[in-house]
C-alpha cells in the first residue's frame, strides 16, 4: 500500500486529482466533502484508508471545530509528536514525518489536520467517522462493526455512484 506521506509525485497528484474531482461534485449538490486517512502498521504490513464523506454544507462548516478539539484529547497523554498538525498551510507529506502511523481529516481542498498516532493499539480506524457521525446524530452501526453487505447492495451502491457521473482526469 502507497501511503500519502511516503508517496511519489505522481500518486500525490493523481489523489489529489480524484479528490477535487469529488469535491466539485458534491459541492454540485450542496455537500461538502471531508476526507479521512487512517494509515497503520508501517512497519509490518502497510494499512491505508482513504474514505471521502460527503455532510450537508451547515454540518461541514461546524466539522474543523469537532475534529480539533477530539484530535487534542485522542490517543495518549504525553505523546512525542506534536497532537494537532495543521495541513492548511503545508500538504500532509510535508507536515507528518514518514514511516510513522498517523490520522488525517481534510475539509474539501483546503487542508485540515492530522495527528501522529503514539499507541495504534489505542486508535480506533473509526475515529473520524465517530466524529462526523456525532455531528450527523447518525447510528453507531454505520462505522463500528457494520455488517456485511451483500453483492447486491454492493452492486447497487456501484451503480448510484456510477450515476453521479464524476468525471475523474485520465491519469499519465
Amino acid at each position: 500500500a502507497v501511503v500519502s506521506t511516503q508517496s511519489t509525485g505522481d500518486f500525490w497528484r493523481e489523489l489529489t486529482l480524484v479528490k477535487s474531482a469529488l469535491v466539485r461534485k458534491f459541492s454540485q449538490m450542496k455537500l461538502d466533502t471531508v476526507f479521512l486517512e487512517f494509515a497503520s502498521r508501517l512497519d509490518q504490513r502497510k494499512h491505508i484508508f482513504i474514505d471521502c464523506v460527503p455532510v450537508p454544507e451547515e454540518e461541514g462548516t461546524m466539522l474543523p471545530a469537532y475534529f480539533k478539539k477530539a484530535i487534542l484529547e485522542s490517543d495518549v497523554e504525553w505523546s512525542q509528536n506534536k497532537k494537532l498538525v495543521d495541513t492548511r498551510k503545508k500538504n500532509l507529506r510535508n507536515c507528518v514525518p514518514q514511516g510513522l502511523p498517523y490520522f488525517s481529516v481534510e475539509f474539501g481542498l483546503d487542508g485540515g489536520f492530522a495527528h501522529v498516532i503514539e499507541e495504534e493499539r489505542l486508535f480506533k480506524r473509526y475515529f473520524g467517522l465517530e466524529i462526523i457521525g456525532g455531528v450527523l446524530d447518525a447510528d453507531v452501526s454505520l462505522w463500528r462493526n457494520p455488517e456485511k453487505e451483500s453483492s447486491e447492495a454492493v452492486g447497487y451502491k456501484k451503480r448510484t455512484f456510477e450515476k453521479l457521473a464524476i468525471e475523474f482526469p485520465e491519469s499519465n
